[in-house]
Parts: structure tokens; sequence; C-alpha cells
């Protein structure tokens, strides 16, 4: 996973500190690889215990492993985005603009991703009884697809586009069910409110938000997927968001999928027969 695209992407919630310690990396990385915690809280005018909790909040073990993971960095110029689609734009510039968004998209998703999460939420996923699916709005597009995926397996899934069908099914989710919860503000009430229902039940809780360390969801959430910080500007339709967590629930579905592919092709075989049953 990418530190300094992590370092960036949760700048604005980061304290006068860990500002202050965001900035000397992004600046000065191989000095900090090269350097003891100590030295660099005297350089920083921090404390060498900033330093630790500043890798620890952007999920590290330590600064050990941070720099471990800035020592492989390529040199970027860190822009997320940079093309803004324009009403004066041909149909040949805006073709280019939406691809190089795409790329960009889908290349800072899986320098989010951990492996260790993505590890655990597959196996979350295959000891649950019941997966629910829980998103509104733009999100609801991705539980959907992630259902017909899941359900095409075989697997127990429970998703309603009508948020209060949805909460009435939720408020029987038992310890052993999973829930996977999709916003990307990571704010969305009605999500919340399902996300802080399942806590208390005790359902273990994956989440697919935006990244934000400081979300409502990413708090709630027992796992945690983070997609890419959209520009503003290109907020439209929540294009990229989605698509960013589409990577995500296909990862976990291809996980899913191939913890038995001998079963998983035989579930597929069968609900291609009764769907398409003359092909």
């Amino acid at each position: 996973m990418s530190g300094l695209y992590k370092i960036r992407q949760a700048y604005s919630s980061f304290t006068t500190t860990e500002k202050k310690i965001a900035e000397y990396i992004e600046k000065n990385r191989e000095k900090v690889i090269e350097s003891s915690s100590q030295d660099l809280a005297k350089i920083t005018g921090t404390s060498a215990s900033a330093w630790v909790r500043f890798a620890k909040k952007l999920g590290y073990k330590g600064i050990t492993a941070l720099k471990v993971e800035l020592a492989k960095e390529k040199d970027d110029n860190g822009d997320m985005f940079n093309v803004v689609i324009s009403e004066n734009d041909s149909i040949e510039t805006m073709i280019k603009k939406v691809n190089s968004i795409s790329i960009a998209t889908i290349d800072q998703t899986y320098k989010l991703l951990n492996s260790k999460t993505l590890k655990d939420a597959i196996s979350c996923i295959l000891n649950s009884k019941n997966i629910f699916l829980v998103g509104v709005g733009g999100s609801g597009i991705i539980c959907n697809d992630f259902m017909q995926k899941l359900t095409r397996i075989n697997r127990n899934v429970i998703y309603h586009e009508d948020s209060h069908v949805l909460m009435a099914r939720v408020a029987h989710i038992k310890k052993e069910d999973v829930i996977i919860a999709v916003s990307y503000s990571g704010e969305t009430e009605t999500i919340n409110n399902i996300v802080s229902y399942a806590k208390i039940v005790g359902t273990p809780v994956i989440a697919i938000t935006q990244y934000n360390v400081k979300s409502t969801l990413a708090k709630l959430s027992d796992l945690t997927f983070y997609t890419p910080v959209e520009e503003k500007e290109l907020r439209l339709g929540s294009i990229s968001s989605r698509n960013a967590a589409f990577v995500i629930t296909d990862l976990l579905y291809y996980g899913v999928a191939k913890n038995n592919t001998k079963q998983t092709k035989e579930d597929l075989i069968a609900t291609r027969k009764i769907i398409h049953p003359n092909d």
C-alpha cells in the first residue's frame, strides 16, 4: 500500500503536529527512511511518540513499517486527478480525460488496498451465515451488483434498494452474519444507523468508504476498505468512487469464489442453466 498516497489522502484530517510530520515526509522521504524517530522528532520539532502515533494512524505497526513502505515508493507528483471535464471539451478530449480519470481511480484504489484486510474480509464472508449489503443511492448500485455475483455462487446474500425494507431485514441480524456497508462519505445516516445496530448485536462490519480515518463509518467498522478522495468538481454522479468500489467488491468476490473453485464452477453452471436454458 502506498504510504505517500495515504498521507496525501488523509492530510485534511491531520492535526497540526501530524501535518508538520506529513509535510516533512513529503519533502524528505529519503532522509526519513535513514533517520531514527528521535532524530526526526528533533528535526521537526515534534516528539518520537508523535511519529509513532502518526505511523499507527496510517495503519502501520510503527515507524519502521512506515519507513519500509516509503522505501518502496516511486516518485510521482501526487496528483490524484489532474483533469476536469469541461463543457468546451470535444468528444475526443472528453474520452481521453475520462480514460485518464478511470485509470487513475483504479491505480489509486490498489495503492490504498491492504492485503491483510482483504484476506480477513474474505474469511469473514466465507464464515458468515448471511451477508447483508447496505448502501443507498449510487452505493446501492454497487450493492446490487455484488448481490448478483454472490447469488450466482450460492451465497446467502440480502440487499434491498428500499432503505426501510433493508433496515427491517437488518433488524434480524445475528453474530454469525456479516454487514458490508458502502458509503463514499462515510456519513450516510441510514448506513451508520444500521452499522451502529450491528455493533450492538456483535455482527462484524466491513466498510467501503473514501479515505478518511475519522469518518463515522470508518470508526464503526471492523474492516475498512478505502477508495480515493475525489476532487469536488469531478463528482459528476460519483462515477469514479463507484468504479473504485467495484474494484473492491470484485476482489472480495474473487476471493470468495476461489476458496472452492470446483464448487464455484458447479454453482455458476447451475445458475446459467436456469437463466439460459437454451444455451
